[in-house]
């Protein structure tokens, strides 16, 4: 079918019914998000030395791993971590990061593992949290309308929500997560 006077297929005629699918869908993003925010919290909380074991990571080796063919290659550097308390001492402790064999790197031990330090760091995962708003604004428009996307309909949905409170919703995270992860980014390469 075509739109009176513009010679244009209707992106409308063959969208689907709204579904329960469809909001579980703009749910799913919505949950991403969630996910971006609480590990982004729970690695800054650990960057700035508020939560874990502070201590000093003397790096011994280092080498590339690869990874997968999902992944691109990434430095990992292991050594000896000493807590600044004395209590715990950690022959095989390891960090991803690009360093030269004897540098002293101040991390924080977590459940999991170790991370560095400092401002710089703190910056790099707060950057995750506002790519977090992105991902929630891309599940806004399957939220709204419980439109579960087919091939090629995507951009339709989103359409379907043009200037609805939704829309000005989305382009507020979209704009606001754009610019505090390029904001992140920026005072993490400084520091």
């Amino acid at each position: 079918m075509l739109e009176p006077g513009l010679g244009t297929p209707d992106p409308f005629v063959s969208m689907p019914a709204p579904s329960v699918k469809g909001r579980l869908f703009g749910g799913l993003f919505f949950f991403l998000a969630l996910l971006c925010a609480g590990f982004s919290l729970y690695n800054s909380t650990h960057a700035a030395g508020l939560v874990g074991r502070h201590g000093t990571l003397t790096v011994e080796r280092c080498w590339i791993d690869h990874g997968s063919r999902h992944h691109s290659d990434k430095t990992v550097c292991a050594g000896t971590f000493r807590a600044d308390d004395g209590t715990t001492v950690d022959h095989e402790a390891t960090i991803t990061a690009d360093r030269e064999r004897g540098d002293r790197v101040p991390v924080q031990q977590t459940v999991s593992g170790y991370l560095a330090t400092g401002f710089g760091e703190i910056w790099r995962w707060c950057a995750l949290f506002f790519l977090g708003w992105i991902v929630a604004a891309l599940g806004i428009p399957f939220a709204a309308t419980g439109i579960m996307p087919s091939r090629g309909q995507a951009v339709a949905v989103g359409r379907l929500i043009a200037g609805t409170r939704a829309s000005a919703w989305m382009k507020r995270l979209v704009l606001g997560g754009a610019g505090g992860a390029a904001l992140s980014l920026y005072l993490a390469w400084i520091f």
